[in-house]
């Protein structure tokens, strides 16, 4: 499956897969109480599920490329 990397679904994709990303790294940094780190890897997931329903890659690393 080819993906633009130029369209507007690739940068929504790139985007949701930071602030997931960066939501679990925050948490986990700034607090060690274990029920902020499960929602926080709770949220992960659910952008990693828009981002699949998007893109069709279940993307929660934003370095992995879209194949």
């Amino acid at each position: 499956m080819s993906v633009d990397k130029k369209g507007f679904k690739y940068r929504v994709s790139n985007v949701l897969a930071w602030l997931g990303l960066g939501t679990v790294v925050l948490t986990i940094v700034s607090t060690l109480d274990i029920g902020a780190i499960g929602a926080a890897l709770v949220f992960q997931c659910f952008l990693g599920v828009i981002n699949y329903l998007m893109m069709g890659s279940f993307r929660l690393l934003p370095w992995r490329d879209i194949e």
